[in-house]
């Protein structure tokens, strides 16, 4: 049963008492008492309980309908509470400690030491393992917020583990990406994986963590994923292929998919403008999201800016050579005035890609 089916039972429920009841209380008054009701029963059964867990996600929102509910008033107050939420949402405020935890990925000593430290009257791990995953995210300082925190947001736990948290991860790509490279690439300056976890429909992805800036703020087998996730096209959406492609020829064709009808005409016209497909074409380990926001650097004793961290590696895997080229430039405006895209480094750089670059950028107006 919903958590407020009991509260729009009781809101409907009309004022048929005796003319000796007193007046009715008001909706708002009624959603508030039966809120302090939930939060009186949380703190009988945990004194200590963080009572920030137990409130109603839309606590403010439903206030506010009960409050003026049917005037144009109330509408624009609801609205702009919105917009204010957004603002200032953290991922945080959807976590309930009566929701179940699963390991996807074994924690490591590390992030287990953490969990043990986050509470002395939560049962022991793995059965406390809710109460203090939820402990340890509230106690943790907050390293990164998206345009919309309460989708996604990472957060550093202690000197050496951060954790990202993300709401509705479709795959697992980041972190086997992670598993890979620490087995087969170690000296890829990408952080390491310590579990992966998830919990009230986010996903916490534990790993290492160097302090550093990111240069945005300085002056095998199949194609895709190392899992076997598939191919990734992210341009204004993300699309993904829905079978294996396993040859340079399927991975062109998933490109020219869409999920608009029509445009044959300028998808034909663009294939007769490709190359032949070269035999020597690699499949090579790209990142898929290089960018400077995603590169950690330090500056050395020499007063030069050196590279220690790649990070976000949810769009890598095995692609064509020619890929990242394009990739790196997808947030590339017509009116761009960041130059990081005349120093892209000449492995990825669209020079020497340029034919398919300057293709990928017709075909960009078909697929978006």
């Amino acid at each position: 049963m919903s958590q407020y089916t009991t509260i729009d039972k009781d809101l409907k429920k009309g004022p048929h008492a005796s003319i000796t009841s007193p007046p009715p209380k008001s909706k708002a008054a009624r959603f508030n008492a039966h809120t302090l009701r939930k939060l009186q029963a949380a703190v009988d059964n945990d004194p200590e309980i963080n009572l920030m867990t137990q409130m109603p996600m839309d606590y403010t929102t439903r206030l506010i309908e009960f409050q003026g509910e049917g005037r144009e008033e109330s509408r624009e107050i609801i609205e702009k509470s919105e917009t204010i939420k957004r603002q200032n949402g953290d991922i945080r405020d959807c976590l309930q400690a009566s929701d179940p935890a699963d390991i996807v990925w074994p924690l490591s000593s590390a992030v287990l030491g953490l969990l043990e430290e986050t509470s002395h009257i939560a049962e022991p791990l793995p059965d406390g393992l809710s109460q203090r995953l939820l402990n340890l995210m509230q106690t943790s300082e907050v390293l990164w917020k998206s345009l919309f925190p309460e989708q996604i947001m990472v957060f550093k736990c202690d000197a050496g583990v951060v954790v990202k948290a993300v709401r509705r991860v479709d795959d697992d790509t980041e972190y086997t990406t992670l598993q890979y490279l620490e087995c087969h690439k170690p000296d890829i300056p990408a952080p390491r994986p310590l579990g992966y976890v998830r919990m009230s429909g986010i996903t916490f992805i534990f790993q290492t963590y160097k302090p550093s800036t990111t240069l945005a703020t300085t002056d095998g087998s199949a194609l895709g994923g190392v899992a076997g996730e598939g191919c990734k096209d992210i341009r204004r959406h993300l699309r993904k292929s829905e079978k294996p492609i396993r040859s340079l020829t399927e991975f062109e064709e998933f490109l020219f998919s869409s999920p608009h009808p029509g445009g044959q005409v300028l998808t034909e016209l663009i294939r007769q403008l490709y190359p032949a497909l070269p035999t020597e074409m690699k499949i090579v380990f790209t990142h898929g999201d290089l960018r400077p926001d995603n590169i950690t650097v330090d500056m050395d004793d020499c007063n030069q800016w050196v590279v220690t961290g790649l990070l976000d590696w949810e769009y890598s895997g095995f692609y064509p050579e020619y890929c990242e080229a394009f990739k790196c430039t997808n947030c590339l405006a017509p009116y761009e005035e960041h130059d990081w895209y005349l120093f892209l480094p000449g492995c990825i750089s669209p020079k020497r890609y340029a034919h398919w670059w300057l293709l990928d950028r017709v075909r960009e107006a078909r697929v978006v």
